[in-house]
């Protein structure tokens, strides 16, 4: 599939460029008010944090490509696009429940749903269901620190969340604010 050349988007853009200011602004000051030290150790852990985090994002994103790839465009619009009703409710649901990970690995995932052709109204429901409900989340955090009697009770009253959601979407213009390519 070749891409079109004038949807190239350049590799630095004003986001980059915004965000190595902040940066470049608040290791200033963090140099200045805390001093050398500080600021070194501040700088060793952000490297170290970008480097665990590096591998997750670089398999994520190609999973995200796959995915793309892989899902035809027909069958997402069936199951999860935006005329597919209740039924793309709980499918996107189900699959913002059982997706494990972070935001750093989630994300490209739902982009690639996105540009393969999932509905506003189920990606705001798998969003949402991911956020609030995420299995692995409550298996690894809630369930040890708070309790399975709490961690059963937020998932009871969080459960509509993700449909509530979803349909508070749908009253809204269609306009999504992007391409549906890549």
């Amino acid at each position: 599939m070749a891409k079109d050349p004038k949807n190239k988007k350049p590799f630095i853009d004003r986001t980059l460029i915004g965000l190595f200011a902040m940066a470049a602004v608040t290791g200033a000051a963090c140099y200045v008010l805390e001093g050398r030290d500080a600021f070194f150790d501040s700088f060793q852990t952000d490297l170290k944090n970008f480097l665990d985090i590096a591998p997750k994002m670089a398999g994520a994103l190609m999973l995200s490509a796959y995915i793309q790839l892989l899902l035809p465009r027909d069958v997402v619009a069936r199951y999860l696009g935006d005329k597919s009703g209740a039924q793309g409710f709980a499918l996107a649901a189900a699959l913002g429940f059982a997706t494990p990970g972070g935001p750093s690995t989630s994300f490209p995932v739902v982009a690639a749903l996105h540009y393969a052709g999932t509905g506003r109204a189920p990606l705001i429901c798998y969003l949402t269901a991911w956020s609030t409900l995420g299995f692995n989340r409550v298996l690894l955090w809630e369930t040890p620190f708070l309790g399975a009697e709490f961690a059963i009770f937020r998932q009871i009253a969080s459960l509509p969340l993700p449909f509530v959601a979803a349909l508070i979407s749908t009253l809204f213009p269609a306009t999504f604010g992007r391409k549906r390519s890549p």
